[in-house]
């Protein structure tokens, strides 16, 4: 369809207020229209609670809104508590509704679980509760508070510590009593070695365990921001590789050890060394000639590099190290002008992707056979329109999504894709700010309900915050 279709829609056809949106959906028969505009206009539950597997769709579907989970639980004739609890955009008011007054044994589980459980309703259950099924839901919740966990810690000592010593909230004082509270046991060290790489690991739990000998410990010790130099230079000899791996990675390690640790025999070691950002030439010189490819991948992504070095590693005979060096940040525009030229195609699509790569060298890469290549080309911003427009067409989907993408694409290179077959692109130019109200009016009427859910749900939202009649004259 020609760009001319959108630009002659009159502009009548778009609701300029919330209430003639509403009325629009009345008038229609446009299940999902209905659906997204019930947070504003109740009016409209006649028409979506009406049959039943309507409502069973409502209660499944992963875009309900909370407004209408709501509403669905308080069916009388429909017992959908367990779905709606279940749910994941279920608000916390009617999660904690359904705590006060549930019948369902299996309900407290599924609460005590759910992203969206008030503090208050999980205080609460932390207070209540006796299955410790439900209560080991509740301490493995990331959203738990640090009072619900103390309350459980309390209540239950020593039957939860697995999970409150991995928990984000838990207390260092807590966190102390659990660390004492284990001996040396092989479980015992799994929950200290938890407590050290949780952020509110107490001070004196650190030291005992940097004196520790189980590998599992000083494992967690190692990725220790806090961890002294002399403790460091101690656990860079240590005989398993993964402390040193995470030794070879610590913002504080001495730049003598930095140049031992890139001669390891462990290649996890060198490649922690190879990103580091205060890597001395000699240094990097050696890494550059690295028998592991990782290792002069890492290297070549490093923006610390210098582009003499940068050269070199452009001429591996490995890919990824190629297509490394074309990622870097820092890679010379001379440079990537001669990996455009590659014979692999993922290295050349690293330089479509390049936010230094040039017009000259995006116009040239736009006659690439490689969808890799084209979609870098399609999502990079200094791409020119008249490329933009054509790739807009390709057979690709991920050409074409690219475009969606680009910031820098214009309503002109947009609209066409309107009428994408993927739907999803069709959604995603929804909340595309260079379209206006009035091109993504046209969108009422697709084949995927999807996408007319999205639509109204959007053009709901703006009706809402708009301050004038007239918004749809604007560029989003």
């Amino acid at each position: 369809m020609s760009q001319l279709h959108y630009l002659c829609k009159p502009e009548a056809m778009v609701p300029a207020t919330l209430p003639e949106l509403v009325q629009h959906v009345l008038a229609g028969d446009d299940f999902h229209a209905a659906v997204a505009l019930y947070p504003v206009a109740n009016s409209l539950g006649a028409r979506i609670f009406s049959t039943r597997r309507d409502v069973l769709m409502l209660a499944r579907w992963e875009y309900t809104p909370a407004e209408v989970l709501d509403a669905l639980s308080q069916l009388p004739h429909m017992p959908l508590t367990r779905r709606v609890v279940r749910h994941r955009n279920t608000a916390g008011e009617t999660l904690s509704q359904h705590y006060s007054s549930q019948q369902d044994p299996a309900l407290p589980g599924l609460l005590a679980q759910h992203p969206h459980a008030p503090q208050a309703l999980l205080l609460r259950m932390a207070s209540e509760e006796q299955d410790h099924v439900v209560l080991k839901c509740l301490v493995r919740n990331q959203h738990t508070p640090a009072q619900a966990l103390e309350r459980l810690h309390q209540r239950f000592p020593g039957s939860f510590d697995k999970e409150l010593s991995m928990h984000p909230a838990a207390s260092a004082g807590m966190l102390a009593d659990i660390y004492a509270a284990h001996t040396d046991t092989a479980s015992g060290t799994v929950v200290r070695a938890a407590i050290i790489a949780n952020p509110h690991c107490p001070r004196a739990c650190l030291e005992l365990a940097a004196h520790a000998h189980e590998r599992l410990l000083l494992r967690a010790v190692a990725k220790r921001p806090e961890l002294s130099v002399a403790r460091i230079r101690k656990l860079a000899g240590y005989p398993d590789n993964a402390v040193r791996a995470a030794i070879a990675a610590h913002p504080a390690l001495p730049a003598a050890l930095v140049a031992k640790l890139a001669q390891d025999t462990s290649d996890a070691v060198r490649r922690a060394i190879a990103s580091r950002p205060d890597l001395t030439p000699d240094c990097m010189g050696q890494l550059a000639q690295d028998t592991d490819s990782w290792v002069r991948q890492w290297l070549a992504r490093n923006p610390v590099v210098s582009h003499e070095l940068l050269n070199k590693l452009a001429l591996d005979i490995d890919e990824d190290v190629r297509r490394a060096v074309a990622r870097n940040p820092q890679c010379p525009v001379m440079l990537l002008k001669t990996l455009a030229h590659d014979a692999r195609s993922w290295v050349r699509s690293a330089v479509a992707y390049q936010a230094a790569a040039t017009t000259s060298m995006l116009v040239r890469m736009a006659g690439d056979s490689a969808v890799d290549v084209l979609a870098g080309v399609a999502v990079n911003m200094h791409t020119p329109q008249p490329i933009l427009r054509k790739l807009a067409h390709a057979d690709d989907m991920d050409i074409r999504r690219g475009v969606i993408l680009n910031p820098q694409a214009t309503r002109n290179t947009l609209l066409p894709l309107l009428e994408d077959p993927y739907y999803l692109h069709r959604l995603m130019l929804v909340s595309c700010p260079q379209l206006t109200v009035q091109d993504k009016w046209g969108l009422r009427d697709d084949p995927d309900y999807r996408v007319r859910f999205a639509l109204y749900q959007w053009l709901a939202t703006r009706l809402i915050s708009a301050t004038h009649p007239s918004y749809f004259d604007r560029r989003l």
